[in-house]
């Protein structure tokens, strides 16, 4: 190559690297909504394409169809569940609010309720010297910095209501868009892409198990678990069900953990206020759930596709958490996937070209 095309190649690929900074920083706004997009079409382009199959109407028809019987089953429910969430926030936000008072507070360390009594117990026992007004000023104060927390967390989803449903449209728009040109888009990465096409259709395949792995099976699998859950704790007594019952489905996503996150601080609620009862029949009731659906349900669901160590996937979920904030318990699995997918191209087609 000459020294005038080598310079050429430079400047291009310069000017090309600088259009797809811009473009990323265009459609920043965007992003989940894009990428949720393609989680979603990823999953139903085999249901997809076995409906046009059988409808044989042109592809936009197809396609239509298609993007209405997905937004039927799933985004019009979350819809359904974001306002119901955000009412019954507003009901917590008061519940919380009147829990954190003064009187409450001096109750729950003087009062005559089980944990108010066993404090007692222990400091007598032990000849502890502890001031309970120094225990009661500081459980006042914790508790009323962590309320604050709490409130501005729940203002925060009530204010991003509008801005999701901005977001869900273009989230339709792009999943209509990706089952009507999902094949073009796909020649379009694969001619850009320097790998091989056997190598880009790998990695295409593991994403898409992953999906199927992360929106259906461990989508079924949360359904159980919070809606069981959640009728446990509607059988307990305890208020804002349907807000608790969602936020179980998707805590359930996250492996190891799942929904124990918040059956056991409902547990020792139940304890604090003289449910002893009720507190042990809910943590045996959840935990045989999670049991059932982690270790019989699941695994038969999921069958032979891409499986990864829980813990490793775990790491993931909280870094994507960390980074993407709620939406990382569904990126950190498919970041996983092709990370894993490019390490095993690398040690079985790359790595013997480095010793030879």
């Amino acid at each position: 190559m000459e020294k005038s095309e080598r310079v050429n190649l430079r400047i291009f690929i310069l000017l090309f690297l600088l259009i797809i900074l811009q473009n990323i920083f265009l459609f920043k706004g965007m992003f989940h909504s894009l990428a949720f997009a393609a989680i979603i079409a990823g999953t139903f382009y085999p249901f997809h394409n076995y409906l046009s199959a059988k409808l044989k109407l042109r592809d936009e028809f197809n396609a239509l169809i298609t993007t209405f019987i997905v937004t039927v089953l799933i985004l019009i429910p979350l819809v359904f569940l974001l306002f119901q969430v955000s009412k019954e926030g507003v009901n917590l936000f008061s519940d919380i609010k009147s829990g954190m008072s003064v009187d409450e507070v001096k109750n729950f360390v003087f009062g005559d309720g089980p944990l108010a009594i066993l404090l007692k117990k222990v400091i007598n026992t032990l000849e502890l010297d502890i001031d309970l007004n120094t225990i009661y000023e500081n459980i006042l104060g914790k508790l009323q910095n962590y309320s604050g927390k709490v409130f501005g967390t729940l203002n925060k989803i009530i204010s991003d209501v509008f801005n999701f449903i901005f977001q869900f449209l273009i989230m339709i728009v792009a999943i209509f868009s990706l089952f009507l040109d999902g094949h073009k888009m796909k020649k379009f990465f694969f001619d850009l892409s320097p790998l091989p096409d056997d190598q880009e259709q790998m990695i295409l395949e593991k994403f898409s198990q992953m999906n199927f792995v992360t929106l259906v099976c461990n989508g079924l699998g949360g359904v159980i678990q919070g809606v069981l859950a959640g009728l446990g704790f509607w059988l307990a007594g305890l208020n804002s069900i349907f807000l608790w019952t969602t936020v179980m489905i998707v805590l359930a996503f996250i492996p190891l953990v799942g929904i124990s996150i918040v059956t056991i601080p409902a547990c020792i609620y139940l304890f604090a206020i003289g449910q002893q009862s009720a507190a042990i029949m809910l943590f045996i009731y959840t935990s045989v759930i999670a049991l059932i659906v982690e270790n019989w349900f699941k695994p038969r669901f999921m069958g032979p596709r891409v499986k990864v160590n829980s813990l490793v996937l775990l790491f993931y979920i909280i870094a994507g958490m960390q980074t993407f904030g709620m939406a990382g318990i569904f990126y950190g699995p498919l970041l996983c996937t092709i990370f894993l997918a490019m390490v095993d191209l690398f040690n079985e087609h790359y790595l013997p070209k480095l010793y030879n």
